[in-house]
């Protein structure tokens, strides 16, 4: 998925980018299955491809990285320990990695919120529960801006420097997976039409046999 994304972010204009960029940036702090790394190391392919520049592209991934951040954080103030006890909570965050966090929290504090940033099976857990166990919001964006501040340029950076002695390389494969994406979504469409017409016929097969035993 994340890849067919990245192939329609060089299509675009740099606002679109920006905006798609930004909300996948939310969902991932939020807990979207991908790590926040991918699209801050797309981000800076994009500022090597033109697509986006330096500056606004900063700023926009630091205010989506710390915007999903919050959420995540009013998510455990609001919610609690509470969410934490059930069963679709547990797939996440494992009983395990609970307590481990919350020994963490007790014994380190503030640190945590620091360097958990850097650690991306960490980060979300670590986010919730400091929400979960009221710490100050100022304290905890301050801290996790500042760590931010770091992680978000350095990613940035990487990806630029990808595309800087890789760039034909990366332009070479996404233009052949572009060919590809039009043949594919072609088959895609064909399977859902498929789909939904059985569907229909199943469901208009069925309405009629319960039609025939009522008379």
């Amino acid at each position: 998925m994340l890849d067919k994304i990245f192939v329609y972010l060089t299509d675009q204009s740099g606002g679109v980018a920006y905006l798609i960029i930004f909300g996948i940036l939310v969902l991932c702090g939020i807990g979207f299955p991908v790590p926040e790394d991918v699209p801050l190391i797309a981000t800076g392919y994009l500022i090597w491809d033109e697509t986006l520049t330096w500056l606004p592209a900063i700023l926009v991934v630091l205010v989506g990285v710390l915007v999903g951040d919050t959420i995540l954080f009013f998510l455990g103030r609001k919610m609690g320990l509470r969410i934490l006890e059930t069963e679709k909570a547990q797939t996440l965050f494992t009983p395990e990695k609970v307590r481990r966090t919350r020994a963490y929290f007790r014994k380190y504090g503030d640190k945590i919120i620091f360097f958990a940033r850097f650690v991306a099976g960490f980060r979300s857990m670590a986010f919730f529960m400091s929400g979960a166990m009221k710490m100050e919001y100022r304290r905890f964006i301050l801290l996790d801006s500042a760590a931010a501040a770091i992680s978000v340029p350095l990613w940035v950076a990487i990806g630029y420097g990808m595309g800087y002695y890789l760039g034909d390389e990366i332009s070479q494969i996404l233009r052949s997976v572009k060919h590809l994406k039009y043949a594919i979504t072609s088959v895609i469409l064909v399977i859902a039409i498929l789909v939904i017409v059985r569907s229909i016929i199943k469901y208009e097969r069925a309405k009629t046999e319960k039609n025939g035993r009522r008379t």
